[in-house]
């Protein structure tokens, strides 16, 4: 192929790509000749009286048009549609620009060389849309997220990303962009370094680069500078929902980065550093509505609540005043399984959890807990998260119930903002309590649902027992399940303790094993040990409590 014809093909991809208006082909090739034809240029600067060498001069280029008896109108939106794509430069335009006289002059930038083959560039095969596309803008907290959103994508478009910080000129950025959609088709965006001031570059990006026939990302932390571009250019949001390993500083460290950078056998801790502590970031849970080991008219319940939810969501019908979220309140003893139940349904949800520190968000000074709380209310419905809320007594307790001491007596004064919130949040909130008389009645009417979750009878502990020992225990799990009205919880903490004991000891895990285990854990939480000291097990347990047992770890 001669070089004149790949400039042509090129020249018509170009045009086809960014969808150039039709007189765009004939002026790239004006102002290509100027570059290839050294006899042509010559001519035109004898027709400039300001004799510029290696421009097309406005009022050269207008004369000739006019004499076809074109529409003005036509060549400068071509010529406005060329700058904006940052292919034509004409000086002047920008404030940084050398001042000269006369007509305009228009010349052809780098950007515009590549696209057009009169620089070096690879061009890969692809194929190009028949319609235009508009611009995605996808929006995360975590970098990282993006990245990896972009890599799913394309990978070759994630390593070519294009960096801003918002100092680059707009044609700059634009003929970057202009750039890789002609030689690959796709390109991205990375405008995480971009400071406030880069909010008119992007806007300018937006607007003068809003119709192409090929795939465009921005990616960026906040959308809100360039909602309103977006509208105009027909621009759509779309929010990531970052996979967070951990938090260290500002950065949000994102699993899928990590997963791929393990495979170079680093270790956690070099992947991701120390996690910092952050007020909320929304993560998935694993927990399945079949791991809730809870009595029959428990499960019958929660499975009213689960479908209440999605009734209230909109997720089963689209009806007026749906939509407006759910609140459930959670009650019960410890360990009785609120904070599995609130797990099992955002995941059967499908939906993140975030879970509200009490004390990342108590302040003694007016108005900063009301702020910090808002935070956490605004991610978790951004992140259309379950939010939920733990030992919510002490965030939701009753207005007259005293309280002194700067944490919660500071709190105390956010319960107007909470009342409100709750009223107009749009997700799912989940509220635990083993104090649900405590709780202020006005926020208590505003719970669609309220479940108590009791001790679980034996059956229950039974199944409890034996999913934490196996079917081939020597423990006489009959006994203890009829035995020790427990929760869950201290189930779970009494058969890992025997667990780790048995292996220490190097002694079977046996009933006697099990209940000094049971011992250490009721005494943790306060209640008497001397239930366990029960026959025909009272002798072999006092010795196991007391360090009588002639073996030592």
């Amino acid at each position: 192929m001669r070089f004149v014809d790949l400039l042509d093909e090129r020249l018509r991809h170009c045009v086809k790509v960014l969808d150039l208006p039709e007189l765009a082909t004939g002026t790239l090739q004006l102002l290509a000749r100027i570059d290839l034809d050294a006899e042509f240029a010559s001519s035109l600067q004898e027709r400039d009286p300001h004799r510029r060498s290696g421009v097309l001069s406005w009022a050269a280029l207008l004369s000739d048009f006019l004499e076809t008896d074109g529409d003005v109108a036509d060549l400068e939106g071509t010529l406005e549609a060329l700058e904006g794509w940052g292919l034509v430069q004409v000086v002047g335009q920008d404030p940084r620009d050398p001042v000269v006289p006369g007509p305009a002059p228009l010349r052809l930038s780098f950007a515009g060389r590549a696209c057009m083959g009169l620089a070096p560039g690879r061009r890969k095969s692809f194929d190009v849309p028949e319609q235009p596309l508009p611009w995605e803008i996808l929006h995360t907290a975590s970098q990282e997220r993006a990245f990896v959103e972009v890599r799913k994508i394309d990978p070759d478009a994630a390593q070519r990303s294009i960096l801003i910080s918002g100092d680059e000129r707009p044609s700059h950025v634009a003929g970057q962009v202009a750039t890789e959609l002609c030689l690959r088709g796709i390109a991205a965006i990375d405008a995480y370094a971009a400071t406030e001031k880069g909010a008119g570059l992007l806007n300018d990006l937006l607007k003068q680069t809003a119709g192409a026939r090929g795939r465009r990302m921005l990616c960026l932390p906040d959308p809100g500078m360039v909602r309103m571009a977006a509208v105009r250019s027909g621009a759509t949001l779309r929010w990531l929902e970052p996979e967070v390993e951990a938090r260290r500083d500002k950065s949000i460290l994102d699993a899928e980065v990590s997963r791929l950078l393990g495979a170079t056998g680093l270790n956690d801790g070099r992947l991701i550093g120390v996690p910092d502590s952050t007020l909320a970031v929304p993560r998935r849970v694993q927990t399945k509505w079949e791991d809730l080991i809870v009595p029959q008219k428990i499960q019958w319940e929660l499975r009213q609540v689960l479908i209440h939810a999605r009734y209230r969501l909109g997720e089963t019908h689209q009806q007026p005043g749906r939509g407006k979220g759910y609140r459930l309140l959670l009650s019960g003893l410890p360990g009785t399984g609120k904070s599995m139940c609130a797990e099992a349904l955002a995941t059967t949800l499908d939906r993140p959890i975030v879970k509200l520190d009490l004390s990342s968000v108590l302040s003694k000074w007016l108005g900063e807990t009301e702020k910090l709380l808002a935070q956490v209310f605004d991610v978790a419905e951004a992140a259309r998260a379950v939010l939920v809320l733990d030992e919510a007594e002490a965030l939701l307790r009753q207005r007259d119930s005293g309280g002194g001491g700067g944490g919660l007596g500071a709190l105390s004064t956010g319960v107007a903002y909470l009342l409100t919130r709750l009223d107009r949040y749009t997700g799912v909130l989940v509220a635990t309590t083993n104090r649900s008389r405590d709780l202020d009645e006005a926020f208590f009417r505003r719970f669609d649902d309220f479940i108590v979750l009791p001790i679980p009878d034996a059956t229950t502990r039974k199944v409890l027992w034996l999913g934490q020992l196996g079917e081939d225990s020597a423990v006489d799990v009959d006994f203890v399940s009829r035995q020790f009205a427990l929760s869950g919880g201290l189930i779970q903490g009494a058969a890992i303790r025997a667990k780790a004991w048995a292996e220490g000891l190097e002694r079977p895990l046996d009933t006697p094993l099990l209940l000094a285990s049971l011992a250490r854990e009721l005494d943790k939480n306060d209640r008497s040990t001397l239930e366990v000291l029960v026959e025909p097990y009272r002798t072999e347990v006092r010795s196991l409590l007391d360090g009588l047992e002639s073996s030592t770890p």
